[in-house]
């Protein structure tokens, strides 16, 4: 019995009325739930500066689980482009057709975009049956004149605020898949682009890391590469994550590494920050404390 979500393969004889979702999968929704939401208010809502925001920093510090995923690198030209276009030229509205001839991508970009509508980044009006135009949304807005206009536009910090707004949009797709409850369902929402790699990486990273008692600071490159190969993601995606895990410098957007070791046999021991992992325990504790007042 192969799990819809993450395409973990059981042959235990488990009983279950409909699709079958792994336990892992289901620790995983809530978890997903709670950050989503939390992301949302905070960048909408929030009267903290977005860059000194802990969700912030936790999206830009794994963000490579989608940076170099040829089938998710469409989000961050899309927003790119948004930046441009908003934060550097100044304009007010950008027509859809322009937008999709920039992005050169082979998929369906209006979908995307229509993701970033639904996270409240941008907005999209219609001004006659023919014509599609974007405009800047609460969350953009935000981000060009908070943590993107006060560096004059620095490419740094466009590579910065790229990666967050990136990750979080997918954040809402996993959001939507953790909403799903069939094979059905999950198909009709992103027919053959589902989200699976960055779903399978977080629940690692993030979910997997607090789910053991004491909470679980370190982990093998044996014992993650394990984990990926189970659900069935390629070796390329693997080997892309075990590289960035090992890529993390003072110089390196991806800072949600604190350290490594190497044991014996040459196994790579990964040590997370812990201030991610209290961030994370928080949220979710949070969150299951609601779950169980419902």
């Amino acid at each position: 019995m192969r799990c819809i979500k993450c395409g973990w393969i059981t042959h235990k004889n488990i009983k279950v009325q409909g699709d079958f979702v792994c336990e892992d999968c289901k620790q995983h929704e809530r978890m997903i739930a709670a950050l989503y939401e939390e992301t949302r208010k905070t960048f909408t809502e929030g009267t903290e500066p977005i860059e000194k925001t802990e969700i912030f920093e936790l999206l830009k510090n794994t963000y490579f689980v989608v940076q170099r995923n040829p089938k998710l690198t469409v989000y961050s030209t899309l927003i790119k482009e948004l930046f441009e276009e908003f934060g550097v030229k100044g304009s007010e509205v950008i027509d859809f057709d322009e937008l999709w001839r920039r992005t050169k991508s082979t998929r369906n970009v209006f979908k995307i975009v229509q993701s970033l509508k639904d996270a409240e980044i941008i907005k999209i009006e219609y001004p006659n049956k023919i014509n599609r135009i974007i405009k800047p949304g609460i969350i953009l807005n935000r981000f060009i004149n908070e943590a993107y206009k006060p560096y004059k536009t620095q490419e740094q910090a466009k590579i910065r605020v790229t990666a967050v707004l990136a990750m979080y949009t997918i954040l809402h797709e996993m959001y939507l898949l953790a909403q799903a409850k069939s094979q059905a369902e999950i198909y009709q929402l992103f027919n053959a682009h589902t989200p699976k790699a960055p779903w399978v990486a977080t629940m690692y990273l993030w979910t997997k890391r607090i789910n053991e008692k004491p909470v679980k600071k370190e982990f093998t490159e044996d014992e993650i590469r394990r984990f990926f190969a189970k659900r069935c993601l390629s070796p390329i995606t693997i080997s892309n994550y075990i590289s960035a895990l090992k890529a993390t410098s003072p110089q390196s957007l991806q800072q949600y590494i604190e350290n490594i070791n190497i044991e014996r046999g040459n196994n790579v021991k990964f040590i997370v920050r812990q201030e991610f992992l209290n961030y994370l325990e928080r949220v979710y504790d949070e969150r299951v404390r609601e779950f169980d007042r419902a």
